[in-house]
């Protein structure tokens, strides 16, 4: 029981959200509550005050105070800004960009958003300090940025201390509004780019030298560094824009940004790798007219995806991005699906009637097949059924999960329970739904997940540090194997298991391993081929191992 303005507040589990390190975060009746773990580490009420100037809609601030039945102060009210965010460090991958139809004008529009934020903020007095990716949400139109984790910016009286060292300036000795902007110049750089400004190879720096390379100035546009390959082109970066990052990380310039994006600029960018060895053939398969989403093969059919096309057979269909493709069974009829309106809506492909099914939903994810729908505290698998030319969804199987720390990666669910993190896995051919909780991710933000026969691979983050955890469960999921790799880049989760169990994973770094989904055979063969590359999506045919780059399909095995 808890009190916000002399009202009684009862928060239960269904209200849970998310814990973290230092509190946990509930959401009731469209008010997010934050409650911390360890009440010293509240923020004082004068605090409150002071960030309660910040009036922009987009700035999540503190709001009322919470006390618990003790009288004590817990914790505070913020703005709920809804389901539908998603943190900003997606938009910097190549693969979300895609999926989601986001375009180069929608980056345009969200770093000035995100801009007039900052503007808005220091017009306060007050410093955002701590400006890295995860602190900022941005809206499912993805030009509309959130920015929270307010209660840890500088307000006048209060000082702040706390900074990831990706974001810092290393040249200055205290934060002001330049070392605000400096922050944002390498936040919007990625969403520009997709890589660190202070990344990438270079012989005389290690992978996280941030600080010396950031005094030094040598950022990817010194041609000594080597980018990797799934950088996007620079002549994406408006010229204005482009001048003024130069200006920063090249020549130590410090500067606040520039008024308008003015157009595209040029400026060539060497990408190289530095390894070269002989390991693998390569055989393009099939060209497509727009680059590739997706390839996947059901029942013997290929299916490809673009952003506007779906291929099946020798037809072509033309779909917005959140389209889905899947078969209807026995009968397998093909089928498009989406979400619209948060109902679930579906088009036949054969010719054949698709009775209307009134189910409200927030996300889905297909299975081997199968199609699953989050609705509220539930996950609802649908069937089919057909009767002459008539197709009927109906809700086969509904199992409970978490209705707000829930989330729908590929193959599996996450779920936080007050900061314990749980797996919630389908296996559509056995009809059941496995819960398997993994305490070393206790505690962690999971901000993606994928799960291919018996292999769950998952990007965390805490402390601002990324982590890549390989999960491999024993066949009954009552155990499993773990390991990590620390410290990564922020990039797509990119495996695929074979019918034969054999996992092919392309890492952050541009290397492949090959491992079993056995817990008992923890063997890793590691490869790196000037060929190969994390720009390939790989994909699956049965025991054959594929990849997708831009508008071509390859096949790929090892000599």
């Amino acid at each position: 029981m808890f009190y916000v303005n002399g009202r009684k507040v009862t928060l239960t589990d269904s209200d849970f959200v998310f814990k973290g390190g230092e509190a946990t975060i509930y959401e009731k009746s469209k008010v997010a509550y934050k409650i911390y773990l360890d009440q010293s580490r509240m923020i004082p009420e004068a605090k409150i005050k002071e960030l309660q100037c910040l009036d922009d809609p987009r700035i999540i601030n503190p709001q009322d105070i919470i006390f618990d039945n003790k009288k004590k102060i817990v914790g505070f009210t913020m703005q709920w800004i809804g389901d539908d965010t998603v943190s900003l460090c997606k938009l910097f991958t190549n693969n979300f960009r895609d999926e989601n139809g986001i375009e180069n004008d929608h980056i345009i529009k969200l770093v000035e958003n995100i801009k007039g934020g900052t503007i808005s903020i220091h017009s306060k007095k007050c410093l955002i300090v701590d400006g890295n990716e995860l602190n900022y949400m941005v809206d499912k139109d993805f030009v509309t940025p959130y920015f929270i984790d307010v209660n840890c910016y500088q307000t006048p009286s209060f000082p702040a201390s706390a900074i990831a060292p990706t974001i810092r300036d290393w040249k200055s000795q205290s934060f002001s509004p330049l070392t605000d902007w400096f922050s944002f110049a390498i936040v919007t750089f990625q969403l520009f780019i997709g890589v660190h400004p202070f990344r990438g190879g270079h012989p005389n720096y290690g992978k996280n030298d941030y600080e010396r390379r950031v005094i030094d100035c040598v950022s990817v546009f010194n041609p000594k560094v080597s980018c990797p390959p799934p950088t996007r082109d620079f002549n994406l970066i408006p010229s204005s824009y482009r001048d003024w990052y130069y200006d920063l990380f090249e020549k130590g310039k410090r500067s606040e940004p520039p008024l308008l994006p003015g157009e595209a600029g040029i400026i060539q960018v060497e990408i190289t790798l530095i390894q070269s060895t002989d390991n693998f053939e390569i055989e393009m398969i099939e060209k497509f007219g727009e680059d590739l989403l997706y390839y996947n093969v059901l029942y013997g059919h290929p299916i490809a995806k673009t952003k506007e096309k779906i291929y099946f057979g020798k037809e072509k269909y033309k779909v917005s991005p959140d389209v889905e493709f899947m078969f209807t069974e026995p009968d397998l009829d093909p089928i498009l699906v989406k979400i619209e309106g948060k109902r679930i809506k579906f088009h036949s492909l054969s010719g054949k009637k698709i009775r209307p099914l009134d189910l409200e939903c927030t996300d889905k994810m297909i299975v081997d097949n199968h199609l699953y729908l989050k609705n509220e505290g539930s996950l609802i698998e649908l069937d089919t059924e057909t009767y002459g030319s008539m197709i009927l969804p109906l809700a086969k199987t509904i199992w409970s999960i978490e209705r707000k720390s829930s989330h729908l990666f590929a193959g599996v669910v996450y779920q936080s329970i007050f900061g314990k993190a749980s797996f919630g896995i389908p296996l559509p051919r056995k009809n059941s739904f496995i819960t398997a909780t993994v305490p070393e991710l206790d505690d962690y933000k999971v901000v993606d997940a994928k799960h291919d026969n018996l292999i769950c691979v998952v990007t965390a983050v805490k402390d601002g540090i990324y982590t890549r955890f390989i999960i491999i469960f024993a066949p009954d999921y009552k155990s499993y194997r773990i390991r990590t790799i620390d410290d990564i880049d922020y990039s797509p989760i990119n495996f695929v298991v074979l019918a034969n169990g054999v996992c092919i994973m392309m890492n952050h770094d541009d290397t492949i391993e090959i491992f079993l989904n056995r817990i008992d055979k923890p063997a890793v063969k590691k490869i790196q081929d000037p060929e190969v590359n994390s720009s390939m999506r790989l994909c699956k045919d049965g025991v054959r191992v594929l990849f997708l780059k831009e508008n071509k399909l390859y096949s790929i095995k090892t000599k």
